[in-house]
């Protein structure tokens, strides 16, 4: 594609082919940019403004370079002001140093689908971390070794930033001669006067291990045997076939070694190998082909990975990971899908994209984000916007508000027993001693005929996979819990729940609830077997596990049985009695 001038001319632009620009009329000529050294320092900082992301990308150019072996070294102990990263790839000679390494731009790995590098600014990302750099470096059958000292560019003054870019003197190499084998080949990178950042991973193991967290998740890395991707298979085998070959293809035996360790080869992290990163619910696969036609250009885009929802909100794992070539690009995405925070967080997962893919215009310069401008981008987006809110609705709201729901049943239920506890501690003042021989029995008749309502069964009728179990249980008697494998909520009742009972004096009873008739009786003490049966159809209860309406019911039937002056007002003031403790 020829390059265009732009030039305002009145209100008008006009674009004019650049190899005619000179020879234009009326005193016009082309303009070009002046390139200062202060642009080191400021293309460096924001480009790569985290470490693991300089790391990653110092590790890319080595994979570029054809590394089949690369090795991080944080040094022996605390104290250690140098970092070393190696690789076994193809190397440089003094001639591919000034040309390739400290090019700015323009790189030749550009419109090249083989290599992770198009933007050619790689050589700035670990200077970002220290004040120089030493590199070694030899390509194989060479006779002589490159040895190079660079100078970190924020240490520049005022008076070297705005120096001409040409003119600014990085750094000095040399050829030496090379004792070793004609055969090897190879890049050693050294970072000395590190940054406060760089020295808080080596003096700091739990920065340490931070940091190799992080290398784990966004580095070419094969998938592994992890817990999700196990769980994956079972949903959906072609499609995790589909992505171990294509994270194979893209990946290199990375090594990190520190004084906390020896070297030691890095492996995948996926969302699940934490204590608490557990999904609920099934996995979502997802894997779609997408077709991009043009004129002259037909091109297949493929989008592949999963949707998980998670059950405890862990933030670093809040949104998508989107991998392009097997390296994390965009971390904690949502493809610019506008959703509701509290349902964002839980929402987890991975999306490759595979096939032709155009990488030089769907990533941004500091590939951790993504072109949205890139037609590759709006295609993928449009496909994964819809999946995304669908996944939010049925994956995650649906799976919430079925948790909230049954909550609420099973605490209704608990105030339901509280209550009627509340009541028949008052009746056991009332019973006094005669409570050894039990409360006296109703005579309003029975409930025979009418359907059990077991409280297991009931739960389960309302959505939720109960258990029995008083292991483990807090206080409340029952938990609740969204499993990885099912989409039933699971409901672990404790037996005082599954099975309530109270204590009338010395004498037990087994609380019983029935689905009688509107016509027979509310509540029934029996003491053969000593029971108290609710009926919950009874207008008075309303049909539900209704804690007000069925103590209160429970109060008027004792305020009848128990012993009470017979009369009307005694009858009224033991009913108040029972109200005044519910």
């Amino acid at each position: 594609m020829k390059g265009t001038v732009w030039s305002a001319v009145g209100d008008t632009a006009i674009s004019t082919d650049l190899r005619a620009a000179e020879s234009l009329g009326g005193g016009q000529t082309s303009l070009h940019y002046t390139a200062r050294a202060g642009l080191l320092a400021e293309l460096s900082r924001q480009t790569y403004d985290s470490l693991y992301k300089a790391l990653r990308e110092a590790i890319l150019n080595g994979i570029d370079a054809g590394a089949t072996a690369i090795l991080l070294d944080f040094g022996d102990g605390v104290g250690t002001d140098e970092v070393l990263l190696e690789d076994d790839g193809e190397g440089m000679d003094l001639d591919g140093l000034r040309e390739a390494f400290m090019s700015l731009g323009g790189s030749a790995k550009y419109d090249d689908d083989s290599k992770f590098g198009r933007i050619g600014i790689g050589s700035l990302a670990l200077l970002t971390y220290g004040e120089e750099a030493t590199i070694e470096t030899k390509r194989a059958k060479a006779e002589t070794v490159v040895k190079a000292h660079l100078f970190h560019p924020q240490t520049l003054d005022r008076e070297q930033r705005t120096q001409e870019l040409q003119d600014f003197a990085a750094g000095i190499a040399s050829e030496e001669r090379y004792d070793g084998s004609l055969e090897d080949h190879f890049t050693r990178i050294r970072l000395r006067g590190l940054t406060v950042e760089v020295r808080a991973v080596v003096d700091d193991p739990a920065a340490y291990y931070g940091l190799l967290d992080q290398l784990r998740r966004v580095l070419p890395l094969p998938l592994g045997d992890s817990r999700l991707f196990r769980a994956l298979e079972r949903e959906d085998p072609d499609l995790v076939d589909l992505l171990r070959s294509h994270a194979e293809q893209w990946s290199v035996p990375i090594r990190v070694s520190s004084a906390y360790h020896e070297p030691t080869e890095l492996t995948r992290r996926t969302y699940g190998d934490g204590p608490d990163e557990i999904w609920a619910g099934k996995l979502r696969p997802i894997h779609k082909t997408i077709r991009l036609v043009r004129p002259g250009e037909r091109r297949n885009v493929v989008v592949a990975g999963f949707f998980a929802n998670q059950k405890k909100a862990v933030p670093v794992w809040s949104g998508l990971t989107a991998r392009v070539q097997n390296v994390a690009v965009e971390e904690r995405t949502f493809f610019d899908v506008e959703a509701d925070p509290g349902f964002r967080k839980y929402i987890s997962g991975e999306v490759f994209l595979l096939g032709d893919v155009d990488t030089d215009r769907l990533i941004n310069i500091n590939r951790t984000s993504f072109n949205r401008e890139s037609k590759d981008y709006i295609a993928v987006q449009r496909f994964l916007g819809p999946e995304i809110e669908s996944f939010k609705r049925k994956g995650i709201a649906d799976l919430q508000r079925q948790k909230v729901d049954l909550r609420r049943a099973v605490e209704r239920y608990r105030t339901l027993l509280a209550a009627v506890d509340t009541v028949l501690e008052r009746a056991t003042e009332l019973v006094g001693q005669a409570g050894e021989n039990g409360l006296p029995s109703s005579k309003n008749g029975t409930l025979r005929g009418s359907e059990a309502i077991d409280p297991v069964g009931h739960f389960r009728s309302v959505g939720a996979n109960v258990t029995v179990s008083d292991e483990g249980l807090p206080t409340c008697g029952y938990r609740l819990e969204m499993p990885e494998d099912k989409s039933r909520l699971k409901l672990i009742l404790g037996s005082n729940l599954a099975k309530p009972s109270v204590l009338v004096g010395q004498s037990g009873y087994k609380l019983v609830f029935r689905r009688g008739s509107a016509t027979q009786p509310c509540v029934i003490v029996k003491n053969r077997p000593r029971e108290i049966v609710f009926n919950l159809q009874h207008p008075a209860i309303g049909g539900d596990f209704n804690a007000s309406r069925t103590a209160l019911a429970l109060a008027l039937e004792l305020s009848y049985i128990l012993p009470r002056d017979d009369d009307a007002d005694g009858l009224y003031e033991q009913l108040l009695g029972f109200v005044a403790t519910l």
